[in-house]
């Protein structure tokens, strides 16, 4: 374990700080507004872009531990928050209704408009947009901002005819997520071919929203296609955990350190390969059982 944390620290030990933009961006064809907060690594180069999704009832400090560690590695990452299912919900007491398909496909057309601002703009405050390598974008988020990622990397809908996908998105890591509500499992995620990394731990499950079990969230990772696919399942980690955040004030919702770690490391050697071309990375992530104590579990197919 401690060449593990060894590994870490040479992956997100950087000579300078990300610099953070933030922004509300208007839709005007949906009427819609999308705020935005970029984390642009240091330097003058051309860096990859990874979008992150919050979970229902969520905002922009969502994913933060990992985009902390993404963006100090060298990729930008562009944290969107959702009206309609963000953490504005929370006082109206109808959280279970705003989990729709309704609110999903807004979200799905929040990110192609997102990227379509990418590459329209110049820059957004002191970070400076033209560094962005669209040809190279990663998609990730959790709970329903895994459905949101699983919705833009293919995932079919065939009883609502829905299209959601983005062909511009070139890989995808998805915390917590889950099965299909009215398909089987093969008709949904059979069609995913981009590189997926699937996150997820034995107790991640919230039983007050659905029926959606620990081993459920499994079930993405073995129906897709085979190639570039990850899964890894942390022994005693619970569903908000993989929300990336430190300060929920609820009971057991920062990471454990090792959570924090290994998830740090694994994902980041993801990006590596599946947005930089690092063949070394992949390496490296498909012995990442070897450096996992025992009830933690690392497959790839």
């Amino acid at each position: 374990m401690m060449s593990a944390l060894l590994a870490l620290a040479a992956l997100i030990a950087p000579a300078q700080e990300p610099m953070v933009c933030e922004a509300q961006w208007r839709d005007a064809a949906r009427n819609r507004v999308v705020p935005v907060r970029i984390r642009m690594p240091a330097g003058n180069g051309k860096v990859p872009v990874i979008l992150f999704s919050h979970g229902l009832g969520g905002n922009l400090d969502a994913g933060t531990l990992w985009a902390e560690a993404w963006a100090r590695d060298g990729d930008a990452v562009i944290h969107l928050q959702h009206a309609g299912s963000d953490s504005g919900i929370i006082a109206t007491g109808k959280i279970r209704t705003a989990m729709s398909i309704e609110q999903l496909r807004a979200r799905a057309d929040d990110v192609h408009f997102v990227i379509d601002q990418l590459a329209q703009r110049r820059r957004e405050g002191g970070c400076d947009l033209r560094r962005l390598d669209l040809n190279h974008i990663g998609m990730s988020g959790h709970s329903f901002g895994a459905q949101t990622t699983l919705a833009i990397s293919g995932q079919r809908y065939p009883m609502a005819g829905l299209t959601l996908g983005d062909p511009r998105v070139t890989a995808a890591i998805a915390f917590s997520p889950q099965p299909p509500v009215a398909a089987s499992d093969a008709s949904a995620f059979g069609g995913i071919t981009l590189p997926f990394f699937s996150i997820t731990g034995t107790k991640d499950q919230v039983a007050w929203l659905n029926q959606v079990t620990a081993k459920d969230r499994e079930r993405p990772f073995r129906a897709m296609a085979p190639g570039g696919k990850y899964l890894l399942v942390m022994e005693g980690a619970n569903h908000r955990m993989f929300s990336g955040q430190d300060n929920i004030p609820l009971p057991a919702s920062t990471p454990a350190p090792h959570v924090r770690d290994v998830v740090a490391r694994a994902t980041t050697l993801f990006w590596r390969w599946t947005l930089r071309g690092d063949a070394g990375a992949k390496a490296e992530l498909d012995r990442l059982s070897a450096d996992l104590p025992p009830g933690d579990r690392f497959e790839r197919r």
